[in-house]
């Protein structure tokens, strides 16, 4: 089965790690801005890394409400956020475009994720 290969275990535990508002979400925090959001994801990242899971999704759960087709900012932040921990990352990891797989494909194209998740038709 490809989850084996890709995670070396039989049942692999992926975690989701759910970035904070983007920017524009309407709860994005302007005051602390896309570092603070990157600062967050980096924590969780490690503690979740550390904490022995075998592979991380990033996914844009707190981008609400869910649009159908997200705004090019938000493909643009959530690529900028994984570019930028990408060297952190010791595990397979998949990117999640919350309601849009189409954007979905487009970003893990972009930041070399090792797989999706989304809802496909």
């Amino acid at each position: 089965m490809w989850t084996e290969d890709l995670f070396r275990v039989k049942q692999p535990v992926i975690a989701l790690l759910h970035l904070r508002a983007l920017p524009g979400d309407p709860l994005f925090d302007k005051e602390g801005g896309l570092q603070n959001v990157i600062d967050i994801a980096r924590r969780e990242l490690h503690a979740l890394q550390d904490g022995g899971v075998d592979g991380i999704l990033f996914a844009n759960e707190f981008s609400l409400p869910y649009e159908k087709q997200v705004s090019y900012v938000t493909v643009a932040a959530m690529g900028c956020i994984v570019g930028e921990l990408k060297k952190e990352i010791r595990v397979p990891f998949g990117v999640n475009i919350v309601s849009n797989p189409i954007a979905t494909i487009d970003l893990a194209a972009a930041t070399g994720a090792d797989f999706v998740r989304s809802t496909f038709t």
